[in-house]
């Protein structure tokens, strides 16, 4: 019997950044999916298809997979590698997080069978597609309950990729909806019945330069101690009443996008982005961790109150597409 399971990409709508200095973060579940299905079958091995390829690993070897790559982890922590050096392909992150369903809900044997994995959440652009790949794996082969417990797992199975990273990817693919984190603590907030409303869009400019790693670095270097991330999180909380209250989000916007800029994360491309789209009554910023240098600087979130980012002078390779909230999260489909 095919089982089908589907998790909601996310954006981050403001505290990049400032959410490493204890300000707040407010992340957004949107209606980009990523689309899993289990097709069982008496083969000892599980199989995972994506359009381009198939990958297969046996029984007999998912114990051994999900030592070596905890070990990697361990050996990670201490120094020994870097975090790109844990996983040898992506396909091991999917069996690891199968595995890890059905340790923890404390079943002894995985059914064999079929994989698929469907996704139009774009790949590497900051919309947390590993954590609704991850989400949606743990909710097929596993039993959670609580979902809290289940944020947890995810980011337990996607620290292999991403290392000791917030929790917000997790709490928005898992929670749906709108949820806020802040000093580590997860909260789901309200959102006005019109959600985002009309005019909303992502832009994905193209893989940053630097990595997230080296953008935190180089802003913990020239910031430690400023009061800029006062600033910081009282646009948060800015963007946060607005949200709950169903108004307007342009100005905590623009004036996210400038804090952004002074802290040296919005390369010139994205600064003159922004500067076409507040000429058009507009707001736009990063979302994520922008980049140190470069010229692509991953995520932004624009509004414009009227037309579409096609009208603005883009880059041939930027890729966009509206966006809309998903108020459910991780969950079964029919």
């Amino acid at each position: 019997m095919l089982k089908q399971v589907c998790a909601p990409g996310k954006i981050i709508i403001s505290g990049e950044h400032s959410v490493v200095y204890g300000a707040p973060a407010l992340a957004l579940a949107v209606d980009r999916q990523m689309r899993v299905s289990f097709e069982p079958d008496r083969l000892p091995r599980l199989s995972w298809q994506t359009h381009e390829k198939t990958h297969v690993l046996g029984f007999d070897k998912f114990h051994s997979l999900r030592t070596r790559l905890d070990s990697y982890f361990e050996r990670y922590l201490r120094g020994e590698l870097s975090i790109g050096q844990i996983l040898k392909k992506p396909a091991e992150l999917v069996f690891y997080a199968v595995d890890m369903a059905r340790l923890l809900s404390g079943l002894e044997h995985l059914h064999g069978g079929r994989v698929k994995i469907d996704s139009d959440i774009p790949i590497g652009a900051g919309m947390g597609s590993s954590a609704a790949l991850i989400a949606a794996l743990l909710k097929l082969f596993g039993e959670f309950d609580d979902i809290e417990a289940l944020v947890q797992q995810v980011r337990h199975c996607e620290r292999l990729q991403h290392g000791q990273g917030s929790a917000i990817d997790a709490a928005a693919v898992c929670h749906g909806g709108l949820v806020k984190v802040r000093d580590g603590a997860v909260s789901r907030l309200p959102l006005a019945e019109q959600g985002l409303g009309e005019g909303w869009f992502w832009l994905f400019t193209g893989t940053p330069a630097a990595s997230t790693g080296a953008c935190v670095d180089r802003v913990r270097r020239n910031f430690t101690g400023s009061a800029i991330w006062k600033d910081f999180a009282a646009v948060t909380d800015h963007v946060e009443q607005a949200l709950l209250q169903g108004e307007s989000l342009v100005e905590p916007v623009r004036e996210n996008h400038r804090l952004l800029t002074r802290i040296g994360v919005v390369p010139a491309p994205l600064v003159r982005l922004a500067e076409q789209v507040e000429q058009r009554g507009g707001a736009a910023k990063v979302c994520g961790a922008g980049s140190v240098s470069g010229d692509q600087g991953g995520l932004m979130l624009l509004w414009l109150p009227e037309g579409a980012p096609d009208r603005l002078d883009l880059a041939p390779d930027w890729r966009w597409g509206k966006l809309k909230e998903d108020r459910q999260g991780v969950r079964w489909l029919p």
